[in-house]
């Protein structure tokens, strides 16, 4: 289930309402089967040789986060998959976290008795349907070319209220923008993608690391719903002035999981497959847009005791997603003001990081789902804008509204990227630790609002030493903190046309010299200067001095190599 709706309705069931319920499907026989091993014996493959399973980044996440490698990294017994393939089954694709298999194949057809008693079979469970791989869409490529857009008058365009809710944009002034950083985006689908401005640098530096449809089994997922684009614009939108997003310089993986055609528990088990292909390839952070709870088949349907973190199969694999150190956002769904009214699967992972919506003054969305009462862990755990969220129009250099905690879920997934860049130390559950921490309910967390909306910047400034805040009264500020690698100096609202910044060390030699030329209101809102090859300097006592047309401030640094 997407987790969007339109301005005026919050659409619990959109792809009911897009794609009806037939009853020829109900009479159909079911086409996938979830088929679950009981182990992985007879495997050649050892937890001694994990390079033959995981790329390198996933394995430098493991070894950086003291992650080890167990018998859920290993994949499937191979001889199990054959024997499964023997009885008449074609393999969609493997879960080595859950050990089973989806296989394709009609029930009555395939000898299916046989499969269900072989020894090393758990389960046979039916779980969807099969879909054909679509022809592209019409309209690759058309597009609005003219190189000029009407600026607003904020760096972030339309979409400066949701990062600044966040105090997001002092992290990206500082220079923390999502370089280097891999995120997946799960999704029912990017159409029109490729066709919107929005997204122009992304194509232009190779940032899109790959496409995969876990529905039809391709590599093309610029198709079936717009949903994806959306959220995508929200954290990867680069159009100074019109739209920039969370985590502009981040790369992505795009992920098809979220069937169009009807609601069944294999997008669940799409999901597993993409997740752990999202591992295997070295992910960072997994944005997850989706909720499951009701579905087309009554059999499949979830009851509030379900949503208790350990049974859903989607809840499960967010949960060993995040035991392999990756940093799972998550919607909380768009239940609030119907009958469920409270979250959904995955969101109710004790690991994963939660995410309900917010309007533009920080009050609760009436559509955020709720968490539940009497529960060991708080949910939602954050909050952010997804009420009237800005996310990029297709084929222009426009903006529109979107609304759901689809979007307040990659507004936040996007920033957290952002924040766990500029703090590598940290694993995943400390980065989720210290939002929770410096968010605005954080004394009075309720299941509405979690533990509010976070400050990105304090929760920064917080663990890092290296920022030195400015005001204009203060004119000699001893700075208690010893900075080794970098130092950001910052100042807001600065009145004079040029900033000279100097360094110098304790025998009175200039080590450092630059002057800044502020000449747009931008510059001056928000003054931000890091000190180039300060790691390389020594040991020592240094004196910084900024001067400021008549005005000098000094500020005595420590440093120790």
């Amino acid at each position: 289930m997407l987790y969007s709706t339109t301005k005026s309705l919050v659409v619990l069931y959109l792809v009911l309402f897009l794609y009806p319920f037939s009853s020829a499907d109900a009479q159909r026989d079911y086409e996938i089967f979830w088929v679950s091993f009981k182990d992985k014996k007879d495997s050649p493959y050892s937890i001694f040789h994990p390079q033959e399973y995981l790329s390198p980044r996933a394995l430098e996440r493991r070894q950086k986060y003291g992650i080890t490698i167990d018998e859920t990294d290993l994949p499937i017994s191979p001889s199990y998959v054959e024997s499964v393939v023997t009885s008449g089954f074609h393999v969609q694709y493997k879960s080595k976290w859950l050990n089973g298999i989806a296989v394709v194949g009609k029930y009555e057809d395939a000898n299916a008795e046989e499969l269900s008693s072989l020894d090393f079979v758990k389960s046979v469970r039916p779980i969807g349907f099969v879909r054909k791989v679509q022809k592209a869409p019409k309209g690759i490529g058309e597009r609005d070319y003219k190189q000029n857009y009407k600026m607003r008058p904020y760096f972030y365009g339309n979409g400066n209220n949701q990062i600044k809710m966040l105090n997001g944009h002092y992290l990206h002034k500082i220079g923390f923008q999502g370089q280097g950083m891999h995120i997946a985006v799960t999704d029912g689908g990017f159409l029109g993608m490729p066709e919107t401005p929005a997204f122009d640098s992304l194509y232009a530096h190779d940032r899109i690391l790959s496409t995969r449809d876990f529905v039809e089994g391709d590599e093309y997922v610029y198709e079936s719903s717009d949903h994806g684009r959306n959220v995508m614009a929200t954290m990867a939108s680069n159009l100074p002035f019109l739209l920039v997003g969370t985590s502009p310089y981040a790369s992505y993986h795009l992920l098809k999981t979220e069937d169009d055609k009807g609601e069944y528990v294999i997008e669940e088990y799409n999901w597993v497959a993409a997740v752990e292909y999202a591992d295997s390839v070295g992910t960072d952070v997994i944005n997850c847009s989706l909720g499951y709870y009701d579905f087309d088949d009554n059999d499949m349907d979830y009851a509030y005791r379900n949503l208790n973190g350990n049974t859903a199969p989607i809840t499960i694999a967010a949960d060993y997603a995040a035991q392999k150190g990756i940093l799972v956002v998550t919607s909380a769904g768009n239940e609030g003001n119907g009958k469920w009214k409270h979250i959904t699967a995955p969101a109710d992972a004790d690991s994963v990081l939660t995410v309900g919506a917010v309007d533009r003054d920080m009050y609760y969305a009436k559509f955020s789902s709720l968490g539940f009462k009497n529960r060991d862990n708080v949910k939602p755990n954050v909050m952010a804008r997804g009420h009237q969220a800005v996310v990029a129009t297709p084929k222009k250099y426009d903006t529109k509204y979107s609304f759901g905690t689809s979007f307040s879920a990659p507004i936040m997934a996007g920033m957290a990227a952002s924040l766990w860049q500029a703090l590598p130390q940290l694993n995943n559950m400390e980065i989720i630790a210290l939002l929770e921490k410096f968010s605005n309910k954080r004394e009075d967390p309720t299941t509405k609002l979690g533990f509010g909306v976070p400050d990105f910047f304090a929760a920064y400034k917080s663990i890092s030493p290296t920022v030195i805040e400015l005001d204009k009264k203060s004119k000699t500020i001893r700075h208690n903190h010893i900075l080794n690698d970098r130092v950001d100096i910052i100042m807001e609202y600065v009145d004079v046309p040029e900033i000279t910044v100097q360094v110098f060390n304790a025998g009175g030699n200039i080590v450092y010299e630059k002057i800044d030329e502020l000449r747009t209101r931008q510059d001056r809102r928000f003054w931000v200067h890091d000190i180039d090859g300060w790691s390389e300097q020594p040991s020592g006592v240094y004196h910084l001095y900024i001067k400021m047309g008549k005005e000098t401030k000094r500020v005595l640094l420590l440093k120790y190599s």
